[in-house]
Parts: structure tokens; C-alpha cells; sequence
């Protein structure tokens, strides 16, 4: 009885620490797919509040000026379109939900070169900082996927997983 708890406990105790490990990612692969943004510009529909478009611009041009690339990468402006903004209230507290579409464009061509649509929400209970929340959501998500450097809000994946 002894001898199987003490070897499933050894099992578990050497298997936690080997689990924190992790394999560096290959940058040579995915450096292609790697911009070096210069710009950022935010628009959005008429009925999207302006101050989740100021918000939005904000952060994202600020995160652009934090990052500085050590190699020559493609050089983009991005565009970043807020199609859709909706504020659903709950029994306690409300949801806001915004459809992002950010489009990459060629600084020496201007023709377009990426393109990408996401959605992201946040529920709040109290709507008074949804603007500028969602706002810190949206850059945030354009920051991960263009590599983009800035203050982030510290999350439990990126406690777990620095």
C-alpha cells in the first residue's frame, strides 16, 4: 500500500517540475510572418463610441513606439477598423463585445499584405470603463499578434507562461 502511494507520489513530483519546461520556438520560420509596423491608424463606424477609438489608437500607437526591431523586416502600417460594438446588460454587470478588423498595408507598395478579423469581450460590472477596457483588450490582441512591445496587462498565461 505504502510502496504504490510512495511511487505515485514520486510520479507526480518529479513530472511537476519537468512539466514547467519548454522548448525554445524556432524565430527563423516565423520571422516571415513578422512586420515592422510604423504606424497605426483606428477607425470605426459612426455608432462606436469615440472613446473606445481614441482609446484603441492610443494604446496601439503606443505599443508601436515601444518597439524597435533588431533586424530589417517588411515595413506596415496598420489599419484598424472597429466594425461592430455591442453592449449586452446581464443580471449583474454588463458584456461588451467589438469586431476588429486590422489590415497590414506596405509601406514601399500600399497594397495591402495581411488581413485578419477577430472578436473580443469583456464583462464588466460597472460600464463606466468599458471604453477604455475593450480599448486595452483590442491593443493588446494587435500587440501579441504583430509582436508589438508596451505595457500589457498581466494575465495568468503570461504568469504561467513568461
Amino acid at each position: 500500500m505504502f510502496r504504490r502511494l510512495f511511487r505515485f507520489a514520486f510520479i507526480v513530483l518529479t513530472a511537476l517540475p519537468l512539466m514547467s519546461f519548454r522548448l525554445e520556438q524556432a524565430n527563423t520560420a516565423q520571422e516571415k510572418l513578422l512586420y515592422d509596423v510604423r504606424g497605426a491608424f483606428v477607425t470605426a463606424r459612426p455608432d462606436v463610441p469615440k472613446g473606445l477609438v481614441i482609446a484603441t489608437d492610443m494604446l496601439v500607437d503606443e505599443a508601436i513606439r515601444a518597439t524597435v526591431r533588431s533586424i530589417a523586416l517588411p515595413r506596415t502600417i496598420i489599419s484598424v477598423r472597429i466594425d461592430e460594438m455591442s453592449h449586452m446588460p446581464m443580471l449583474i454587470g454588463s458584456r461588451h463585445e467589438a469586431k476588429v478588423t486590422v489590415q497590414a498595408i506596405s509601406v514601399n507598395s500600399g497594397e495591402p499584405i495581411a488581413r485578419g478579423t477577430f472578436k473580443t469581450s469583456i464583462f464588466l460590472l460597472d460600464g463606466d470603463t468599458a471604453d477604455r477596457d475593450l480599448a486595452e483588450k483590442i491593443a493588446d490582441r494587435i500587440a501579441s499578434e504583430f509582436r508589438l512591445d508596451g505595457t500589457r496587462r498581466p494575465t495568468m498565461a503570461a504568469a504561467l507562461f513568461p
